[in-house]
């Protein structure tokens, strides 16, 4: 409804939907604004066109677009562009007067600062609208790590409340003037009644208009909002999920992990690359079209070198790929499957995604439990590998009974990995949209202290998480955290930094 006003208040002008990726707003975020357009009555072909030039008989933007793929236009000049945080590029040229962007906690405070010298001109044409040159942000409640994207609540701070009182005020003088004038009408009021009260509407829609220039409104909304919807019983049931969720998720307070609890301490921005989509893939693709995910959008895949991935079992089973090349190793995709899904279910996400890749080998290594489970008949680990034989690839199982990685040792060797202190182990690269879920369990896990058998204390990873509801953990847990350890937890990387030695099997080939 926000987009239809600002649609109708500025006509002819340029509009960027902003997302974190490419994909995503060709998949989820513009669809859906379509879908809400659509239950607001507006039909395509008549109130828009996407991906394609507008009927002649329409109006034009202020300035002719370059290209109208990955576009929709409107009867009244208005024109939409898309725009991502990995493909920053495609805003490059373009003037835009006003920016939304949805779920903008997916994207970081230097990119969206990127597209702002892009909000601009028009101004001797639609410097009348109080959206001219504007912002519309919408998100979830950011859940607060040193790289998670909370900048939008900044903008609290640029509100002025008084203003904003005002302008509610004012807005409240010219509905009592509208129920005025539907009354004179019903009344049959004489034609200068009428042109009095419109009149008086005029004057107060000018104060009203001009109040709103250079305004911020800063909401947060929860969700007893829509408590007469939901009922008490949800709210009781999404309690009993834990407190902490509910209070980030429900009742929209802001949440934050102190630089001391976190786990992975030094895990910083550098560790995460946004580049890592290509625009070539993705231009394969209209607003419309069924996207297929795969790894041929992938910049930094290697299709002829094997692959490495790390995995954690359980009721979430999370899988992280990677791929070494030289100094660095690069974390390109992750993949989970929930209870009661199935390992071949995890297997074929994997397989359908990389069906293009041309060296089917993979290097696996994963929670020793995993073997373990053999004993109840229930080999994990050989049960994957044996699904990926069945598609065609050969899998080296990389941790047949290998030693036990204790919690506080993976916490000491994070320390060094993270930090790159040894040139001789290579450096982690992580694609910041593809492993979008990785990136929030590294980011949110938590230490806790503990005292072992022998009384001392020791440092441990916080699990209390992995009590979440199953459909929550694959953002707000740390499985995939414990995915990512195994991945590079190897042994020879642990002794070069353990200054050791430490007794490996043979990894098993099948």
């Amino acid at each position: 409804s926000r987009s239809q006003e600002i649609i109708y208040d500025m006509p002819g002008a340029y509009f960027a939907w902003f997302a974190d990726t490419y994909m995503n707003a060709l998949k989820n975020i513009v669809p859906s604004l379509i879908e809400g357009w659509k239950r607001r009555g507006w039909k395509e072909g008549i109130h828009f066109v996407t991906d394609k030039a507008p009927p002649d008989s329409w109006k034009k933007p202020y300035r002719s677009p370059l290209s109208y793929k990955h576009t929709i236009s409107l009867p009244n000049g208005c024109f939409f562009n898309t725009v991502s945080a990995d493909q920053i590029s495609s805003a490059a040229g373009n003037s835009y007067q006003h920016v939304f962007a949805d779920e903008v906690k997916n994207i970081a405070q230097k990119e969206y600062k990127k597209l702002s010298p892009a909000i601009r001109g028009g101004k001797e044409i639609f410097s009348h609208s109080p959206f001219f040159q504007g912002r519309t942000l919408t998100t979830d409640m950011p859940i607060i790590g040193d790289n998670e994207n909370d900048w939008v609540l900044d903008y609290e701070k640029q509100m002025d409340p008084i203003q904003i009182e005002k302008i509610i005020q004012l807005g409240f003088v010219l509905n009592e003037i509208k129920a005025d004038i539907y009354k004179a009408v019903q009344k049959n009021a004489t034609p200068s009644e009428l042109n009095l009260l419109q009149k008086n509407y005029t004057r107060w829609l000018l104060r009203w208009t001009k109040a709103r220039y250079n305004s911020t409104l800063f909401y947060i909304a929860t969700s007893f909002v829509n408590a007469d919807y939901l009922g008490l019983d949800w709210f009781k049931d999404q309690l009993a999920d834990g407190i902490e969720d509910f209070k980030t998720s429900i009742l929209s307070l802001k949440s934050s992990i102190k630089k001391g609890e976190k786990f992975y301490t030094h895990l910083g921005e550098h560790h995460f690359y946004k580049d890592g989509n290509l625009q070539s893939y993705q231009d394969r693709f209209m607003i419309y079209d069924d996207i297929k995910f795969t790894s041929e959008m992938l910049k930094y895949v290697k299709r002829d070198k094997p692959l490495e991935i790390g995995i954690d079992f359980g009721d979430m089973t999370s899988m992280v790929v990677g791929q070494t090349q030289g100094n660095y190793l690069y974390v390109l995709k992750n993949f989970w499957v929930l209870a009661p899904g199935s390992s071949k279910e995890l297997v074929e996400s994997f397989t359908d995604y990389f069906s293009t890749h041309k060296t089917k080998y993979i290097e696996m290594y994963y929670d020793r439990a995993g073997n373990q489970y053999s004993q109840i008949k229930r080999d994990w680990a050989s049960e994957i590998a044996g699904f990926l034989k069945d598609k065609g690839w050969t899998v080296q199982l990389m941790s047949r009974n290998q030693a036990t990685i204790y919690q506080e040792e993976e916490y000491r060797f994070m320390q060094g990995f993270l930090g790159e202190y040894d040139k001789n182990i290579p450096k982690i690269r992580i694609d910041n949209f593809n492993c979008m879920q990785l990136k929030s369990s590294l980011e949110l896990s938590k230490t806790k202290v503990s005292v072992n058998k022998k009384g001392q204390r020791t440092i441990e990873k916080d699990k209390s998480s992995e009590r979440l509801p199953l459909e929550k953990r694959p953002m707000y847990s740390t499985n995939f955290s414990d995915a990512f350890k195994y991945l590079v937890c190897r042994y020879e990387w642990m002794n070069i930094l353990k200054k050791r030695k430490t007794t490996w099997s043979t990894p098993q080939t099948y």
